[in-house]
């Protein structure tokens, strides 16, 4: 497929090969100096082939085209291979070429492409000198392509059984015919046979890639047949892919062929078309379906500027300025215009002129039009032209001044961020700035997020004593998740980790490590780092719009609105859903990232990754349950309070069993802790019960019982995180939560009646136990009444 130049990648490198080039020129002089001593013409080779290397890694293959040219010259210089007049010729082409080079790089970073402009001029005069035969032109022609010309809007290929069968038929007649018309012989029936199966080969291919190549290929073979396009080295490869193509569809249907580089095929095929002059049928359509014109060849052959002189040009251009802001400032402009006609000082306007034509000369006509209509209120206050009006002269002053320093500014900003840089420097700041701090905040909001999966996944991990090779691998892999960001540290834990890794694990040792381990972690409670995130990603979104960002704003509103829905549902962790939202994240930093660092870039398929992620986010938060919010507001509104599913039976017995288990663990604990409410070991553990019946009832579908345990789990998370006091109420309302617990189970083991209302008090209570920091606020309420809420509850929790 078609490679595109990595210019955010060439930026970081093009000082680099600045670098080497001047190294190269060095070494050539030194060389010209003295052409018996070697040793330079071997530092300018290596010198040159750092760049070479450099332009393959970009993907620059038609700037490669240029110093592949001076590596072959240099070593036949080095080898003693050309000589005479053709020595001094091919070195004055060196040298050429390396001042050509800085120019060519700045000229590929401002396209945006590797269009080979102003190169084949040096490369065939290299080759020349060293007697090969020049390269085509076409190798370095380059003209923007209109979006799908060519190619048949929503188009579907033939099925691939039919390709492969008429590919199979055409591949030895094609061939056939285009040696024929290379060798000169019956050109024009050879040619439009060719053309007969370029058409045939453009119908199966409708709608692709391949459809554009062979329609521009029955114009090459129209221009061959008429003798308007002879036939060179490049005609020879376009003829030869296509018959590479059509060995790949007789091998692989309707597939696009990965491995042929379409754009650089094209447009070679288009050089050809411009370039006849008459024009047949078939190469009338393709110059209208491409947009070419008589201009298009001219264009594609401009020489380049080198980027000293743009550079010295608009240089000059601010030093013209900076003495017009030094005349202005010795004038009372205000005074003059009010004064009208009086002979004045008119030095500012000689330098507005002249900082005009250095912008002019600099390609900066966006900027010499200003000038033109500060020039032009300046010359009028110095006239008198505003005396009769105050607030219109005024105004021009102002006008003039803003005039003058913004164009300043933005001379300034490029001569520091590039010569390419399309941002005003007052909009890129206020972009580079915005960024920044955007930065600092997603990375805030990245820690926040890591660090809750990781308490997470270790707790997870230690619910149970590892007691087999999966259950050990998921606690050193948590583990790990911590030991990895430093070296240094809880050696007793790594080396039973290690231990572990290697297949000899002391599980008793290890999982009591790991216990202590996690106790020891010294980190914010969940809850509070995803209120702290919450308010960044408000901080984020409010910038982002501020500095006119408003997709990138709402991706961020849209991951704010997923993170407070599944906080309040209990449902951050580490799921498909969390894989988005960090999906969505990854995909706007890099975005941000790129934005800055080459604000041409194209970063659109960036944002449309992130925003596709973020509306699977919503309608995954579609599917959450309301949590606390249930519990708030107006009881007399209707609740939106969940529903049980049937509990599928592959997972009733093990879930019945656990269950039990769980009950019968908590009536043993909870008196326990009752009796001492300091004992924080005691309530991690009813605390990791309540999380349990979170997870496993949300699983089976048992989401009443999910639910209870999701509030009870909350209010216990703040008690332990120091939030909330374990008063007597709240030792009360666990006891009447624990106590409705064996009903609740039994009910789903064999559909016992149970009182749902009375469950689902429950946990409104919870919630608002939490919410109101200790107060039971449930206390006096009336009974839940289910005819209000959005369902009618069962008789029998699990029917």
């Amino acid at each position: 497929m078609a490679s595109k130049t990595d210019i955010v990648a060439l930026k970081w490198v093009v000082g680099l090969m600045h670098k080497q080039a001047e190294n190269a020129e060095a070494a050539l002089v030194e060389y010209s100096n003295d052409s018996s001593q070697k040793r330079p013409l071997l530092q300018c080779m290596w010198s040159v082939h750092q760049i070479t290397s450099t332009l393959r890694a970009l993907g620059m293959r038609k700037g490669e085209l240029l110093t592949l040219e001076m590596e072959r010259s240099l070593n036949c210089l080095y080898k003693d291979q050309v000589v005479g007049e053709r020595r001094k010729l091919a070195m004055g082409g060196l040298m050429q070429a390396l001042k050509v080079l800085p120019a060519y790089l700045a000229h590929a970073q401002n396209a945006r492409a590797d269009t080979g402009q102003g190169l084949e001029q040096h490369v065939n005069d290299l080759r020349r000198w060293v007697g090969e035969r020049p390269r085509p032109r076409a190798f370095f022609f380059h003209m923007d392509i209109p979006e799908g010309a060519g190619i048949t809007a929503g188009g579907q290929p033939a099925p691939d059984d039919e390709v492969r069968s008429r590919a199979n038929v055409m591949l030895a007649l094609y061939l056939e015919m285009v040696k024929m018309a290379l060798r000169r012989k019956n050109v024009g029936e050879s040619m439009k046979t060719a053309a007969r199966v370029a058409r045939r080969m453009q119908n199966l291919f409708v709608g692709t890639l391949p459809e554009r190549y062979w329609m521009t290929l029955i114009g090459i073979c129209e221009g061959v047949a008429g003798g308007l396009i002879v036939p060179d080295e490049c005609i020879a490869q376009i003829f030869k892919s296509g018959a590479f193509l059509i060995k790949h569809a007789r091998e692989n249907g309707a597939a696009v062929d990965p491995s042929v580089d379409y754009d650089a095929l094209q447009q070679q095929m288009l050089f050809y078309i411009a370039s006849c002059k008459a024009r047949p049928l078939h190469i009338s359509r393709i110059r209208e379906v491409f947009a070419i014109s008589e201009d298009t060849l001219e264009e594609a052959n401009r020489g380049l500027i080198h980027t000293d002189a743009l550079v010295t040009a608009l240089s000059a251009a601010l030093e013209q300025l900076n003495s017009v802001v030094e005349t202005l400032n010795s004038q009372d402009l205000a005074q003059i215009g009010r004064s009208g006609g009086a002979e004045v000082n008119r030095k500012a306007l000689d330098g507005i002129e002249a900082a005009k034509y250095r912008l002019e000369a600099a390609g900066q006509f966006a900027h010499a039009d200003s000038l033109n209509a500060v020039q032009g209120r300046l010359e009028r206050v110095y006239t008198g032209g505003y005396k009769e009006t105050p607030e219109q002269l005024n105004q021009a002053i102002n006008d003039i001044i803003r005039g003058i320093v913004d164009v300043k500014l933005d001379i300034e900003h490029k001569l520091e961020h590039g010569l390419s840089s399309s941002f005003s420097s007052r909009d890129f700041e206020l972009r580079e700035s915005v960024v920044s701090a955007t930065f600092n905040h997603m990375g805030l909001v990245e820690n926040y997020m890591h660090q809750i999966l990781r308490r997470k996944s270790l707790a997870s991990a230690l619910a149970r004593k590892p007691n087999d090779l999966e259950s050990t691998i998921r606690l050193t892999v948590a583990l790990n998740r911590y030991l990895n960001k430093s070296d240094q540290g809880h050696e007793a834990l790594r080396k039973a980790v290690r231990d572990a890794d290697a297949g000899d694990p002391d599980l008793d040792l290890l999982f009591d490590l790991a216990k202590d381990f996690l106790n020891e972690q010294e980190t914010i409670a969940d809850r509070k780092a995803i209120d702290l995130s919450l308010g960044l990603l408000s901080e984020i979104s409010g910038a982002l719009g501020f500095a006119g960002m408003e997709r990138e704003a709402k991706i961020i509103d849209r991951c704010h609105a997923w993170l407070e829905a599944a906080s309040k549902a209990g449902e951050v962790r580490e799921d498909d859903a969390f894989r988005c939202f960090a999906e969505a994240f990854a995909q706007l930093e890099l975005h941000l990232q790129r934005s800055i660092i080459d604000p041409l870039d194209d970063t659109s398929h960036m944002l449309a990754i992130a925003e596709q992620r973020v509306t699977e986010l919503e309608e995954r938060a579609e599917g959450l349950s309301a949590g606390s919010d249930v519990a708030q507001g107006n009881w007399s509104e209707p609740r939106n309070y969940v529903e049980d599913a049937e509990v599928p039976a592959e997972f009733r017995e093990v879930f019945f069993e656990e269950s039990e288990e769980i009950v019968a663990e908590i009536f043993r604990l909870t008196p326990e802790w009752a009796a001492n409410t300091g004992d924080q070991e005691t309530l991690r553990e009813i605390r990791r019960h309540f999380h349990t019946f979170k997870g496993n009832g949300r699983a089976v579908g048992a989401n009443i019982l999910g639910e209870l345990g999701w509030a009870a789990q909350d209010m216990l998370d703040r008690v332990l995180d120091g939030d909330l006091e374990a008063s007597d109420t709240l030792v009360k309302l666990v006891e009447d939560v624990v106590q409705a617990l064996p009903g609740l189970i039994a009910s789903y083991k064999d559909g016992t009646e149970f009182d749902v209302q009375r469950v689902r008090e429950l946990t409104d209570r919870c919630f608002r136990m939490a919410e109101g920091a200790g107060e039971d606020l449930a206390e006096g309420m009336p009974q839940i009444d289910d005819a209000s809420s959005s369902g009618a509850a069962p008789s029998k929790i699990g029917q």
